[in-house]
Order: C-alpha cells, then structure tokens, then sequence
C-alpha cells in the first residue's frame, strides 16, 4: 500500500514539457499543505525542433487552467488538424494521404453492427474518408490558423485539433503558470536518490548542496531516465525488433509559404522526415536506422532535397520501447522517462498526458490510499498503451515500398501477433472500435477507428472491397440514406 495522505513533498524530477505538465496536474490534485517541487540541473538554453500533440492536448490545457489563446501566443504554437503522410507507398510526389483529426459528427454517430456506413460508403467509391472533413480543404488551402482556431472554439466543427509547438517556449510558458501557483523550481543538479531500505521507496533527493526529503516522486527526466531506468533499473521492453528506427537528425526551416495546419511526414531512403509548422519557423528532422545510413549521408540526403544546405542539431541515438514497471514504490515514470517510439504520430505527449490523467484518476478514487493492485493496474494499462502505439506506428511501415534497401528490409521487419490478426480481419471487412480495445489505457484510446481507418486505407492495408459485404448488408432503407450521402458529398468535393 503507498499512502499518499499526510504528505508534506512531492517532488517531480525535471524541468521539461513532462515535468512542467505533472506539476501542474499534481497541483490541482493536492491540498495547498502539499509542497509540489519540480527540480532540474541549472538550465541550458535549447532552441525546440518541434514537437506536435494529439487530441489529448486541448482537453488537458482546459482541466488544468491554462488559457489557449494566451497558451498559443505565448508559445509561438499553431494549430495542428492532422499529419500528411507522402511519398510512402511508391515514393512519387503524387502518392499522399491524410490522417486528420475527427470530432463526434453525423460520420460517427451512425453505427450498424459496429462498422460506420457513411465512412464505409466512402471509402468503397474511392473518396479518401479525410475529404468529407472541413480540415481537409482548410489543410489543402493553408488557412490561417487563427481562423480556423475561430470555427473550433465556436463548436461549429466536424472535425478535431491540436497544436504543433515549441516544447522548450512552453516548458517556459508552463513554468511561469506554475510558479503562479505556488510550485517551487530548485535549479540543482541532482547526486543521487536516498531510499528506504525496507521498502524501496525514495524518502530523499541528494542535491549538489544539500539533502531534500521526499514522499512521492515524478520521474520525468526525459532520457535521462534516473529513477525508474537507472535507480531502480526496471525492465526494458524493446521494440526495436517491430520499430527499427533508432536515430534523429533534427534541423530547421523556414516557411516559404503560408503556415501549414498539419505535421509533414515525408518518406525517404532510409526513413522519414518531419516538418513540424510554429510560428517562425519550420522544425524538422529526418528520422532514421542507423543500419542504412550514417549522419552525414542523412544530412546529405536532406540537403540534396531540400536544393540548399542545412544546419543540424546533435544527432538523437534512441530505442524504441518502454519500461515494464512504470509506477514502481513511491515513483512515476512519464514521458521520455517511461518510454519512447519515433515521433511518427506525436505519441511521446500525447502519452504522457494519459499517464497523467491516469495518476489523477487513481489518487482521487482512492483517495490517496493506493493499493498494490491500483499500482499494478497502471503498469499493465501503462503497457497496453504502449503496445496499441507500438502496433499503430509499424503499420504506418506496412506498404510493400521496396525501391531501397531500407524500405526492401522493412518488409522483412516482424509484426505483432495482434496486428496480424487484425490484418487479416480487414481483408474481409472495415476496421471496429471494438478492434482496438486491446490497446485501450482505462478506456482512452490515442487512435481510435477514424485513424487506424485513415492510414490503414493509405498505405493499403485495407482495401475497398473489405467494405462490400457489410454495405450489402444494409435494409434498402439505409442504402438509401447511403447514397444521398454519397451523392451530395461528390457534389460538394467537385465544387471545390
């Protein structure tokens, strides 16, 4: 049992994007009694490549407080619909798809059997199930973000949002809200973590100058990984044998044109590069196996692409995976310091901020009493999570491309036995909500059907004929319904 009642300290270990959301969390979870301290090594001035959030982002800014408009401008962010995926299937620049973010509309809300007849219909007559989201042509368009930011906090959408971020400005931004309301930041480097020798539990941080007791612990160190991955040295459960990606050369560009409203991920010879849109500039990186090609190839590649030379931050070296125990005694890993894949789909946030709406959810139903079994609940939930990214990232990889020997490999690179299986489901029908359940993480899914749907129709996966049997099925009644739809759809999408 860890009792979380009576505390006087919790201390969350690291001053980034992780570390400044946690604080935040905590604060709003905790009595004012309760001291919330977030300690980091003295800071070193970073200029952020980009990261992007998913539809989690949104919701948690709004539970904890923090205003979206100021968030937005005071952090240079910009508003996120999706990703546009090129170049992965056959390498031309004609080969594109969409996978943009979808709200609660019409689409949805007709379900028969669990399979949805209007995305069905569509996705059987060719239409990309993307195009009957206003965010499409907004993306297609380059609208102003700020104009499109109007129609979603007016809740006149059919479609969902994110933003693309700096993530050392809003580690700032955060940091400045967070000291607003009483959380501390000791700027120390940290010597070594003091534990109790019955429990296990950390009782005390040993700063550079003096001793700092403890009773609950964030571990959001980034890669870092102190606690949970060095202290404690949990298992690791590697990916890379599915996600063979290890390494990340990240750079910066600058708009040529209007701001984007979705994050580029554009295929290459040996893996596949980012641009993420902010309000300055673009961040970028070229995501990659060190097994086909070296920095300076990489580089080369970039630069030979883009027509101009480039100016690349240090290499990131990285394996895909996670630790098994991520709540472990009185500890918490999140975000980087729990786990981490390629940055395909934005997962590093948008998981963290699960875990952390899962820690929320545990501590207050128990009300600060948490039992073994509660803690071992968020481990296996925690790995779950992980296991549906795991699953969602490598089919992105699932194309049959093999121009190189990069993509030739791929094809060779194993995958799970629950992504199989619901291969070989879609042969024969759409995908279902209740086919990802697996990979719920109490009840929240990071991909849901809409996006599974969305990559696994774009890089073939699923194909129109899986739809034919169900669509068949409808009374005429509903086939009826069906082909209004798709009638005034094709009008609507020629008139654009």
């Amino acid at each position: 049992m860890l009792n979380l009642r009576g505390m006087n300290r919790v201390v969350v270990v690291g001053a980034g994007t992780a570390g400044w959301f946690a604080a935040l969390q905590l604060r709003q979870i905790f009595s004012p009694s309760v001291e919330i301290v977030v300690v980091s090594a003295p800071e070193v001035p970073i200029v952020g490549v980009g990261e992007g959030g998913i539809l989690n982002l949104l919701p948690m800014l709004y539970e904890l407080k923090v205003d979206l408009k100021n968030f937005i401008d005071e952090t240079g962010s910009v508003l996120k619909l999706g990703f546009r995926y090129e170049r992965w299937r056959t390498g031309t620049k004609e080969d594109y798809y969409y996978h943009l973010f979808t709200a609660k509309s019409e689409e949805f809300n007709w379900v028969e059997n669990g399979f949805h007849p209007y995305l069905s219909g569509l996705f059987n007559h060719g239409i990309d199930i993307g195009r009957d989201l206003a965010s499409f042509q907004f993306c297609e368009e380059r609208k102003p973000f700020k104009e499109v930011l109007s129609i979603i906090t007016e809740g006149k959408s059919n479609f969902g949002a994110s933003l693309h971020f700096d993530a050392y400005r809003v580690g700032q931004y955060l940091r400045k809200i967070a000291l607003s309301r009483g959380i501390i930041h000791v700027e120390e480097k940290i010597q070594d973590f003091e534990l109790n020798a019955q429990t296990g539990y950390v009782t005390a941080i040993q700063l550079s100058e003096r001793k700092m007791p403890c009773d609950f612990v964030i571990d959001a160190s980034g890669f870092a990984r102190l606690l949970i991955g060095k202290k404690y040295q949990v298992e690791w459960c590697s990916f890379a044998d599915m996600l063979p990606m290890n390494r990340a050369l990240p750079f910066h560009l600058l708009h040529q044109d209007k701001i984007e409203l979705v994050t580029r991920a554009t295929a290459m010879s040996s893996g596949w590069v980012w641009q993420i849109p902010l309000q300055e500039r673009i961040g970028a990186g070229y995501v990659y196996s060190d097994h086909f090609i070296t920095d300076q190839q990489a580089q080369q590649e970039i630069e030979q692409w883009l027509g101009h030379r480039i100016s690349p931050v240090q290499p990131i070296a990285f394996e895909a995976g996670y630790f098994r125990q991520v709540w472990k005694n009185n500890v918490l890993a999140i975000g980087l310091a729990s786990g981490f894949v390629e940055p395909l789909e934005a997962t590093s946030i948008g998981q963290m901020l699960v875990q952390l709406s899962l820690l929320a959810l545990i501590i207050k139903e128990n009300h600060g009493i948490i039992s073994q079994q509660s803690i071992d609940y968020y481990n296996q939930q925690n790995a779950q999570g992980w296991h549906g990214i795991r699953d969602f990232i490598r089919m992105h990889y699932d194309t049959g491309r093999s121009d190189t020997p990069f993509w030739k490999y791929m094809q060779t690179v194993p995958l799970s036995e629950s992504y199989q299986e619901l291969k070989k489901c879609w042969n024969h029908r759409t995908p279902r909500q209740l086919d990802f359940s697996q990979y719920d993480m109490n009840g929240f899914q990071m991909f849901g059907l809409s996006s599974w749907f969305a990559v696994g129709a774009g890089v073939g996966v699923i194909k129109p004929e899986a739809s034919a049997a169900e669509l068949y099925a409808l009374s005429s009644e509903q086939k009826q319904r069906l082909a209004r739809y798709l009638q005034e759809t094709k009008q609507r999408l020629s008139v654009q």
